[in-house]
């Protein structure tokens, strides 16, 4: 009974949750948007026409190395894979780490592929402007879906336990003594975001380039994020939308139990002596705001950074989309960023 009236309540919000999309809210994003970018932690970059310098294949095989590896472990059913990617010549046992997550239904090679990566990486070294480190890119598992995350009351499918268990134990034994950086694109970023915040003490440098780094913004007003831990959300409800039902498999019909996975409300009940030390990039395009209100979600959770006097670096791109284009771009900035504050 107690789940009917709470569908009945959420059935009643939805007319007032499409609002997230009127002109209203479109002004009240302008305002916001306006005080944020007037941080002194946030860059506005206006034209950013990047152009990686072309390193052919040959070049890059003959300067990085690329492990296809697999691990087991307890914490999942399925044979995990990772990219480690590692400079050639070079003592790796004090290289800072950097492990980097792809977004939904993507690829660990997109960050070669489209993401540039590699390029990125070796036009910085040949300038001097950062120094050597290792990739581990991860696969995020459950088909390239799984939100990197612990699934609700499933002990087959806990790719959080899986990450900061078994492939940060991996990692340490690639380099004992290198400090860690933790990355991700969009799902990716949201897992980065998230992991980091709820494993601190594990990871010196944190990154996220268009993440979903307040899941349940998404689809809900910022106002309705009080009422959240009240709402219960049946899964008949997306009968035909495989990525809300994966998304409450994961994560569970219940708001309150949504919320203690959603990096928007962790920051808030973290102690703030935990961000000691700690340091945060947080990116995004300025047309990113449709489908999944990527773009108010940036702002949200600046907003809340600055707040809580966290250490961290905003940045936002005119005139980019959820794009790996624009990862290729703004990869090269986090790249710097994180090899400044790990060296």
């Amino acid at each position: 009974m107690l789940k009917l009236v709470i569908s009945g309540l959420f059935f009643c919000l939805l007319f007032y949750l499409y609002k997230t999309r009127d002109e209203v809210a479109e002004k009240r994003l302008k305002r916001k948007l306006a005080r944020v970018k007037g941080y002194e932690e946030v860059t506005c970059v206006k034209e950013y026409k990047k152009h990686v310098k072309n390193y052919s294949l040959t070049k890059q095989d003959n300067r990085m190395k690329i492990e296809e590896r697999f691990l087991k472990s307890p914490h999942v059913k399925e044979k995990m894979r990772y990219l480690l990617i590692t400079p050639i010549d070079e003592s790796l046992e004090n290289l800072p780490v950097l492990i980097l997550f792809h977004g939904i239904r993507d690829y660990s090679e997109d960050w070669i592929t489209r993401g540039h990566l590699l390029e990125n990486y070796l036009e910085l070294i040949d300038k001097k402007i950062i120094k050597p480190m290792i990739f581990v890119v991860a696969d995020s598992g459950f088909d390239r879906q799984s939100w990197y995350s612990n699934f609700y009351k499933d002990n087959d499918h806990k790719y959080e336990n899986y990450i900061t268990d078994t492939l940060y134990n991996e990692v340490k034994k690639i380099s004992p003594n290198g400090k860690i950086g933790i990355a991700g694109f969009s799902m990716g970023g949201y897992a980065a975001l998230k992991i980091g915040l709820k494993y601190i003490e594990k990871f010196d440098v944190i990154g996220s380039f268009s993440g979903a780094v307040s899941i349940i913004r998404m689809s809900l007003n910022r106002r309705v994020l009080r009422l959240m831990r009240y709402l219960y959300i049946p899964r008949f409800l997306f009968k035909k939308n495989q990525d809300k039902i994966n998304f409450l498999r994961i994560f569970s019909p219940w708001g309150w139990r949504i919320l203690k996975q959603d990096p928007y409300t962790i920051i808030k009940r973290m102690n703030p002596e935990k961000f000691v030390g700690k340091y945060i990039y947080i990116s995004v395009g300025e047309e990113d705001k449709e489908p999944y209100l990527m773009l108010q979600q940036w702002t949200d959770i600046v907003g809340r950074l600055k707040r809580y006097k966290v250490d961290f670096k905003g940045y936002i791109y005119k005139n980019e989309y959820h794009t790996w284009e624009y990862i290729s771009k703004d990869i090269g900035t986090f790249l710097r960023y994180f090899s400044d504050k790990v060296n």
